[in-house]
């Protein structure tokens, strides 16, 4: 009865506006019937109950409350710190929280009603109906059983409309205890996740269980994004339609034996060991690569390349957002960039806008990505990451020049500008005077560091065009993925000593994917629609009003 809540804040507390220890009334709403509660101080101010009625087995869980508070509100109770008071609320209260789910439950079950016409997805009925079927569901209270109605027929498994109703899952853990789960496995280690979810809901889960939960919640993760309806052409307000950014990397994470890529005489489970105890060089191929992609507009800041290359902190550079990621370790590159292409056509649907790739170099990504872009029938701008091109000049400096000789820095500063220019060729050309003026030692490792050079800036020349991208204020560095690699894949699959199984790995980066999108609260929703569908509604023939 709604009441008894009333009574609850009124027993023991201030009633009508005098003291607590002299109230002018108290009704505790512990007569079980009736339309009148009793006045507990006293004081003879009986009360009428309208609109409310008593509920069957109520009164019991009134009483415990009541109690409870009494208990921690009296003149001597048994914890005295708040934090003893909120330990005792805690557990106490969760147990009572228990008691009331199992209390609902109870009363679906009494009056849980006969349905006509119960048949299977073949249409083979189910004519006789058994009450008192019982299943416990662990939620976050604790563990409550639900009894039902099983529908039989002969040599026929038996079906359950009642579960189909309240949307049980097939494990015995509730949707909100998995989703519970979930958060706290991608946040830490499954043993860390473990013991923070039997601190939060005392609820002990083994760590095999913790990993099937979450490869299962990431199930219907590859189906999400193109379900999912996200304003095709709209942008949000407030933001121009600049150009549209599409970014892609890869970082390595540590396997299970068996789980790596095989690829030629070199893979991990073809190589020959030549020591016994110890992997020798090129044996430690136990890393597979996760392949990263991301979508993002920016907030476009116009620079000059004085302004990159000049010294001092706080330069302003363009900002990253809308940022939206797509993580795969199962399947291929190729996967992932047309997972990249769709979220941006979602988000150009007419290629109105200026679409640039910003990548670090590797042949066979940039390759895949205007592959990618010609079947799409879009114009795409490829820019090199202008950190991977520094690089470069940083290691040919160090082929002229002394060890730690201040010109070296001077010496990058210029070249670097010298591209920012626009002026790759020439650069390309200085580095190759120098090399000629001053050959290295044949076989040398400046011979290998200069020839590797001359080769980057020769093929990448093409994918150098900075001034426009400076002057239309666009990002030139790949800072969003190479970040990405790190939040999303690092940090929480590079834990030491993680190995990991296909299936755990791709689960994990697509549901931290998901998160990171924003999107992990649309998800759940949808993957629980999902999970209705699969596991109740398609073992039915007909509706039968199961989705109320």
């Amino acid at each position: 009865m709604a009441g008894a809540f009333v009574c609850l804040l009124a027993s023991g507390r201030t009633a009508l506006g005098q003291g607590e220890t002299n109230p002018i009334a108290r009704w505790a709403f512990d007569e079980g019937a009736g339309t009148t509660a009793l006045d507990a101080s006293g004081n003879s101010h009986s009360a009428s109950i309208i609109g409310a009625a008593y509920v069957a087995g109520l009164a019991v869980l009134v009483s415990e409350l009541t109690g409870l508070v009494g208990e921690l509100a009296g003149a001597g109770p048994a914890a005295t710190s708040f934090d003893e008071i909120e330990q005792l609320v805690m557990v106490r209260g969760r147990e009572l929280l228990r008691k009331v789910m199992q209390h609902v439950m109870d009363a679906c079950a009494a009056a849980e009603p006969r349905l006509a016409g119960v048949a299977d997805a073949a249409g083979v009925p189910r004519s006789r109906a058994e009450s008192g079927h019982a299943r416990t569901v662990v939620s976050q209270a604790g563990p409550v059983v639900v009894e039902r109605m099983a529908y039989r027929a002969p040599g026929q498994l038996n079906l359950y409309p009642r579960d189909a109703v309240l949307n049980l899952p097939l494990r015995r853990y509730s949707w909100c205890l998995q989703r519970a789960v979930a958060g706290y496995v991608l946040a830490g280690a499954y043993e860390q996740a473990r013991r923070f979810v039997a601190a939060a809901t005392g609820v002990v889960i083994g760590k095999q269980q913790l990993e099937q939960i979450t490869i299962e919640a990431a199930a219907d993760a590859p189906g999400f994004y193109p379900a999912l309806a996200r304003g095709q052409g709209q942008e949000e307000p407030g933001l121009a339609a600049g150009p549209l950014l599409i970014s892609a990397d890869c970082k390595g994470v540590a396997m299970l034996p068996g789980a790596c890529r095989r690829r030629g005489a070199k893979a991990p489970g073809q190589r020959v060991r030549n020591f016994e105890k110890r992997r020798g060089t090129g044996e430690k191929g136990h890393k597979r690569m996760a392949q990263l992609g991301c979508v993002f507009d920016a907030g476009l800041v116009p620079r000059t390349p004085e302004q990159v290359m000049g010294p001092g902190p706080g330069k302003q550079a363009p900002r990253a957002l809308r940022r939206w990621y797509a993580v795969g370790i199962a399947a291929d590159r190729a996967g992932t960039i047309r997972a990249v292409f769709d979220e941006a056509g979602r988000r150009d649907p007419r290629h109105d806008r200026t679409w640039v790739a910003l990548i670090d170099g590797d042949n066979h990504q940039i390759e895949m990505i205007r592959a990618e872009a010609a079947a799409r029938g879009v114009g795409l701008i490829i820019l090199i990451d202008f950190i991977h091109v520094l690089e470069y000049l940083w290691k040919a400096a160090w082929c002229f020049h002394p060890p730690r000789d201040p010109a070296i820095e001077a010496w990058v500063t210029a070249q670097g500008l010298g591209i920012l220019h626009g002026r790759a060729a020439q650069v390309t050309e200085t580095i190759r005077q120098l090399a000629a003026e001053r050959p290295p030692e044949p076989g040398s490792e400046h011979a290998k560091i200069i020839r590797k050079t001359l080769t980057y800036l020769d093929a990448r020349e093409p994918y150098l065009d900075y001034p426009r991208a400076l002057a239309s204020g666009w990002p030139i560095a790949t800072g969003v993925i190479e970040g990405a690699c790190r939040h999303l894949v690092q940090d929480r699959m590079g834990i030491t000593g993680a190995r990991w199984s296909l299936e755990g790995a791709q689960a994990i980066l697509w549901l931290r994917a998901i998160r990171a999108n924003g999107d992990l609260d649309a998800y759940w929703t949808w993957h629980i629609e999902q999970e209705h569908q699969r596991n109740h509604l398609s073992r039915y023939h007909g509706s039968l009003g199961l989705a109320a």
